[in-house]
């Protein structure tokens, strides 16, 4: 089935499963002047179970890259010099875990990447060397254009105002790409409002249990005693409003943002990198004349002999530039609807907030509801 084909039957719905990947920081192993943050890599959609680094995530993105030059690849996190130094910030280590949730859930939702042995690879190998594992297993895999059934077909696909249409969406979906940014940024004060409201009511508690503690002009002791651990539940539930708010819809909102960065790189992507795609693509289609296959490839059978098949019957079309430039710019446009697609979900992240305030909300007016009142 082709990329374009996928993209156009899948649903909301399907989209939604944005928490079937799971990723937590493992024990660090120190050594004497670095340690290396690992990563406990679940899907639950998958049903897998991984410990990976950051240099496991770089090696499939750069695979992803060459595989697939025309989709929406997002980009990682920064490796940021300090995240292998001994004093590496708790901080940093949550961001960028909640980054990289990101990154592999966009990965793993894609109707075409996410089904690629590259990702099933990545999802289940458990070789202590990933990176060098994966990269010696599909480092030679021909990209796309070859691989894709569209590619032979693409030159006749692509009507003659792509190009045009795809340009049009360009700039749609940068205009997009500009609001959720503004969007992220108020989900994130929404956030910082509810853990900053937390830390006050915590303190303010603390100095109620201190006065009631201690004897005192105020009287009656039990009273405060009583009001600090209600005001200690608001805490509370305004820590849980906040953590409510961060997951359910501030790191979705960032998901939609990464999404629409990822596609904003596909054009100029397409631009800069075409001629030097193909030259790659025409020295794999060599390999596989001559058999020289490697890896992956050299022990899937099934998928060597649709490959030599594939290159056997249509060699002149896919060393063919044009039916390159026709190929991505049919997954360009594929790729914009992928992109609004996931922007559609703003309307579900919406109902959701609105949902996780009301029942915040709630549950801090009803602890408000149970402080005592004075004797």
């Amino acid at each position: 089935m082709s990329g374009r084909a996928r993209v156009a039957s899948d649903s909301v719905s399907d989209l939604l499963q944005l928490s079937s990947i799971s990723i937590e920081p493992v024990a660090q192993k120190k050594g004497l002047i670095v340690r290396h943050v690992e990563y406990c890599v679940t899907s639950e959609r998958l049903g897998t179970e991984a410990v990976r680094r950051y240099s496991d995530f770089q090696a499939l993105q750069e695979l992803l890259l060459v595989r697939f030059p025309y989709r929406l690849v997002p980009r990682l996190p920064p490796a940021k010099l300090l995240a292998n130094v001994v004093s590496v910030s708790s901080s940093f280590i949550g961001d960028r875990t909640n980054a990289l949730v990101r990154w592999l859930t966009i990965v793993t939702s894609h109707p075409v990447i996410g089904s690629d042995p590259m990702v099933k690879f990545f999802m289940t190998d458990t070789l202590t060397d990933h990176a060098t594992s994966l990269r010696e297993q599909f480092k030679n895999f021909p990209d796309e254009f070859i691989m894709n059934e569209m590619g032979a077909q693409a030159r006749e696909l692509a009507t003659p105002g792509l190009r045009s249409s795809v340009t049009a969406a360009q700039g749609q979906l940068a205009g997009l790409e500009e609001v959720l940014k503004r969007v992220a940024v108020t989900t994130e004060r929404l956030v910082a409002r509810s853990a900053e409201e937390e830390r006050d009511m915590a303190e303010f508690a603390k100095d109620l249990g201190t006065i009631g503690s201690s004897a005192s002009v105020f009287g009656d002791t039990d009273f405060f005693m009583e009001s600090s651990k209600e005001v200690a539940r608001v805490a509370t539930k305004l820590g849980e409003l906040s953590s409510g708010q961060e997951a359910e819809v501030h790191q979705k909102v960032l998901l939609l943002v990464d999404v629409l960065q990822a596609q904003a790189q596909l054009f100029p992507r397409l631009e800069k990198g075409l001629a030097k795609d193909h030259k790659i693509g025409v020295e794999r289609i060599a390999m596989v004349k001559n058999r020289d296959i490697k890896g992956a490839l050299a022990t899937d059978h099934a998928l060597r002999e649709l490959l030599e098949k594939r290159v056997g019957d249509h060699e002149v079309v896919l060393s063919d530039l044009e039916s390159r430039q026709a190929f991505a710019l049919l997954c360009v446009e594929s790729e914009s609807k992928l992109a609004l697609l996931f922007v559609s979900l703003l309307a579900n992240l919406l109902n959701t907030l609105a949902k996780v305030q009301a029942g915040g909300m709630d549950g801090i007016s009803e602890v408000w509801k149970a402080l005592p009142s004075p004797k």
